[in-house]
């Protein structure tokens, strides 16, 4: 067998010529959004890694330590901006912004929180397809969807890089690969991504940039679980019971 063509700086030319590109897409490491009392934390947009989060992003730095990268990019929100901190190590690299890769965004304010929270909140991802479907009240599927391909496609605009490192989020990945496979608004009830793992993603293009094929060639790969042997449920769902056990725990007191 005959492999694509790989360059000594990481470029790869597929075999009928095509110029082969790749995102490395990171989702962030693990984070607290429920606070002692059992409730979503009120700006979810300025929560730090905790120290599971910034373990993982050791781990996985080791083993992405010797990938080649030439750009490298994040939501600008502080997981992320961590993460990839991390991850990155001491290389040359500037870590650029893209403000419109960040998470879906929940209902903030007096107004949120009065959540179903099998239906709002565990399993909420599932609704992602039905017509007008808001995550937490906030912000429609369909639209954050929209927002995340529309960015995809700059980036893929972009001729810069040849190996970009992502580090997003996990609905934000979602949709990336709901936009990769074609399975839209479904990829997010679909599609675990557990935190701190990457996804391995390959674009070839023609000499006028013409997408020609989309391959994931890994996905949801984490390196402190890659048997997800810890893994049982979705971020979503673990924050359920978590709600649901924290405030039975404060009802009994």
């Amino acid at each position: 067998m005959i492999p694509a063509r790989i360059d000594i700086d990481g470029r790869r030319t597929a075999l009928d010529g095509a110029r082969r590109r790749r995102i490395y897409l990171f989702r962030h490491g693990a984070v607290d959004y429920i606070d002692s009392d059992g409730n979503v934390v009120s700006d979810p947009d300025v929560v730090d890694l905790n120290d599971r989060g910034r373990a993982q992003a050791a781990a996985m730095q080791t083993l992405f330590a010797n990938v080649l990268v030439d750009k490298a990019i994040c939501s600008g929100l502080p997981r992320t901006r961590q993460t990839a901190g991390i991850v990155l190590g001491d290389r040359e690299i500037t870590l650029e912004t893209n403000a419109e890769l960040e998470e879906i965004r929940p209902l903030k304010g007096e107004a949120a929180g009065d959540y179903d929270i099998i239906a709002d909140v565990a399993f909420a991802h599932w609704r992602a397809t039905q017509p007008g479907a808001r995550f937490l009240g906030g912000e429609r599927y369909a639209d954050f969807y929209n927002r995340i391909s529309a960015a995809l496609e700059a980036l893929l605009a972009d001729d810069s890089w040849h190996n970009l490192a992502a580090f997003a989020h996990g609905g934000t990945n979602a949709a990336i690969l709901g936009w990769v496979t074609g399975l839209g608004l479904s990829a997010f009830g679909l599609l675990d991504q557990a935190t701190c793992c990457l996804n391995v993603i390959d674009f070839d293009v023609d000499p006028s940039g013409r997408m020609l094929r989309k391959t994931i060639r890994a996905m949801n790969v984490t390196a402190d679980d890659p048997a997800k042997g810890d893994r049982h449920a979705g971020d979503m769902e673990m924050m359920a019971r978590w709600m649901m056990k924290t405030r039975s725990a404060a009802s009994s007191t």
